[in-house]
């Protein structure tokens, strides 16, 4: 399963692309790939200015015109606006690509050493851009898409984190492993009952971007957004990469156990190694 294709990909030069958080890191990386491939693409995001320097650069290197949407998916409210606005200015969009997302590298309880204490309200908000966002602009676009002719796609964006936690990240890597089943259900009741929905996975390993403040020891992000957008074009439900390609494939809970050891011993000694 983790490893089908759909029999007829999407149409990407036909599509217009919708990408939540689509002003920095994978969001903006993906977004090159289908400007390039002379898709329509609208990028929405939280800093106005930040969306602007996107939209400015994709301009320079497609021949469609970038589309910008200032938007907070952590709001019950802009997730409804924004859809309103799509169907409203936009009914031709036909792929949805929930990307926005933060993460926070800091134990749940931390002890009297540690700096990153993280209010509840803090973590919440993680669980509403990471959890509710995807899930809401889901059934906010699905009866939308079903009334189209053409096909569309709903692609979501969880983690290899999913499959192998990170300890220091405990709520980024559950609100991905929600993704990574919530996808996995939707995928299922939409195969009979909607032809023309397609629902893919997109399932990054640590990338070089600003999220949870950095990713500076991760893939290169130009190189991953290339590879990713390859298998999407190639209709590949689930896409992963290097490690989270590993991590989505591990057969057996041993060897989930062993890498989830491994993983976390690396990365703590790394962190440690950062402070001194």
């Amino acid at each position: 399963m983790a490893d089908d294709c759909y029999s007829q990909p999407l149409d990407i030069k036909s599509s217009t692309v919708l990408i939540t958080g689509g002003s920095g890191g994978i969001g903006l990386g993906l977004a090159r790939c289908f400007v390039q491939a002379n898709a329509t693409v609208i990028i929405t995001g939280r800093r106005e200015q930040q969306l602007k320097e996107a939209v400015e650069e994709l301009n320079r290197i497609g021949k469609k015109k970038v589309i910008s949407f200032t938007n907070d998916v952590g709001q019950v409210k802009d997730r409804q606006a924004l859809y309103e606005w799509i169907t409203r200015e936009h009914p031709e969009t036909n792929v949805l690509i929930n990307n926005a997302g933060i993460q926070h590298r800091a134990p749940l309880t931390p002890n009297e050493d540690s700096s990153k204490n993280l209010s509840w309200e803090e973590r919440e908000k993680e669980i509403q851009i990471n959890v509710c966002a995807p899930m809401h602009l889901c059934q906010l676009f699905i009866p939308h898409f079903r009334q189209m002719k053409v096909t569309t796609a709903i692609m979501n964006v969880s983690s290899g984190l999913a499959f192998v936690p990170l300890a220091t990240a405990p709520i980024y890597s559950a609100t991905k492993a929600a993704i990574h089943s919530f996808t996995m259900s939707l995928r299922y009741e939409l195969k009979d009952e909607m032809k023309n929905i397609q629902v893919y996975e997109i399932v990054p390993p640590a990338v070089q971007t600003n999220l949870g403040g950095s990713h500076a020891f991760g893939e290169p992000l130009d190189e991953y957004c290339q590879a990713t957008f390859a298998g999407l074009v190639k209709g590949q439900q689930e896409v992963g990469y290097k490690f989270s390609d590993d991590a989505r494939k591990m057969g057996s809970r041993e060897e989930t156990d062993k890498q989830f050891t491994k993983l976390n011993d690396t990365m703590k000694k790394m962190f440690q190694n950062q402070k001194h």
